[in-house]
């Protein structure tokens, strides 16, 4: 059974993790007009999730956001690129850790953001998020946020919770 690109997008939406690091959580993510693909490109932008990473770390970094990327891959690329930076050197420098998985592949998500491929890689930069969400200073904040979702959200933030503590180890 094949399965097409918005199917495939509507399910990434609609996962634990998209309603984690967005609206329901944070209050930042689209509006309720805004079609599927108007949101996954918010995500996939990186400015949102900069903006995350921003408040679990407000150390001042000397990266600047491309707030206006307009589709632009370099733009996009740069923005994620960013995002990694900043979610390693957290789990580095704050938090002790080293992670052990793959990171994200900003390439592939940036030049072809619509495939399942970059869809899996959205993921692993979501996990990492949000690993550093609930290891960080304020998060019994987040946790709290996490406790106002529906019940079958909070199970699947759960076990991602745990899929983080697999893909990272202690220094």
């Amino acid at each position: 059974m094949d399965v097409t690109v918005s199917e495939l997008m509507e399910l990434f939406l609609q996962s634990p993790l998209v309603t984690w690091g967005s609206v329901k959580t944070f209050g930042s993510f689209g509006s309720s007009n805004q079609d599927n693909l108007s949101l996954y490109m918010d995500l996939v932008d990186g400015i949102l999730l900069n903006q995350i990473m921003l408040q679990i770390d407000p150390r001042p970094t000397n990266q600047r956001i491309n707030r206006h990327v307009n589709n632009d891959v370099n733009l996009r690329i740069q923005n994620l690129t960013i995002l990694l930076r900043s979610i390693k050197t957290y789990y580095q420098e704050v938090l002790q850790q080293l992670i052990v998985m793959n990171l994200p592949n900003v390439l592939m998500i940036g030049k072809d953001p619509l495939s399942g491929k970059s869809m899996e890689e959205m993921k692993k930069a979501l996990l990492l998020l949000l690993g550093c969400a609930v290891q960080c200073e304020r998060k019994e904040e987040f946790i709290e946020r996490i406790k106002q979702l529906d019940i079958e959200t909070q199970a699947g933030i759960v076990a991602h919770i745990q899929e983080v503590e697999i893909l990272r180890c202690c220094q």
